[in-house]
């Protein structure tokens, strides 16, 4: 699909692009509403735990990563939430699948964990892709972009209280199924591989961070 698109992908976003962005995935969770299919979400959070226990924690200098992920993920399952609006999402919306044209995005691609599941867990994932900013091997939340990306989706399609209450421990959620994967793939990938592996410690702050935050003001201000 990549070859049929002349637009560019960005490599950091401003305050506009998130804004924009938000309005952009409303606007697909609201066209896809009347769409009559149904996908499990192959790396939901039922699936994390598979995920940990095939992850290989050989060396000493992973076993309190060991101990600080299963702590956290008893803890995100335990608080994980029951019923809240869902519907089709992209699920895995990072800066690499946005194409812009004009500096507005114009395309979209890899939906290969497309799925049905909560339309605030979206967004959950999004503020762990687009909205951190890094300063050479440190990540900080920034909650201006938050706020642009929640205000652009809000423009088409309002988040409830009950979806704001849980976008903590949603983005808790996002930041532990990212860690695992390149967690997994930084112990379990050999190293003749030709596949580039991402650095897993990226989400370990990222989810240090999520874990001092409580509540959905605490990603505004």
């Amino acid at each position: 699909m990549s070859l049929f698109l002349k637009e560019k992908i960005k490599k950091t976003l401003n305050l506009k692009n998130c804004y924009d962005v938000g309005k952009m995935i409303a606007a697909m969770h609201s066209s896809t509403k009347k769409i009559k299919l149904y996908r499990k979400n192959s790396m939901g959070v039922k699936n994390l735990n598979p995920l940990l226990n095939s992850i290989k924690f050989k060396s000493k200098k992973f076993k309190n990563i060991e101990k600080f992920l299963r702590i956290n993920y008893i803890n995100i399952k335990n608080k994980w939430p029951k019923k809240l609006p869902s519907g089709i999402i992209h699920g895995d919306l990072f800066i690499d699948n946005i194409f812009f044209k004009n500096n507005k995005p114009s395309g979209v691609i890899d939906f290969y964990f497309a799925a049905n599941d909560f339309y605030i867990y979206e967004i959950a994932i999004c503020i762990n892709a687009l909205c951190f900013d890094k300063s050479k091997t440190k990540f900080s939340i920034n909650k201006n972009k938050v706020k642009n990306l929640i205000k652009g989706y809000e423009s088409i399609k309002k988040i409830s209280q009950r979806e704001k209450k849980s976008l903590n421990i949603l983005c808790r959620g996002a930041a532990m199924r990212y860690f695992l994967t390149r967690l997994y793939d930084y112990t379990n990938t050999p190293k003749t591989a030709l596949i580039k592996i991402k650095d897993p410690r990226e989400y370990y702050q990222k989810l240090v961070i999520h874990n001092n935050l409580k509540t959905y003001k605490d990603y505004l201000k």
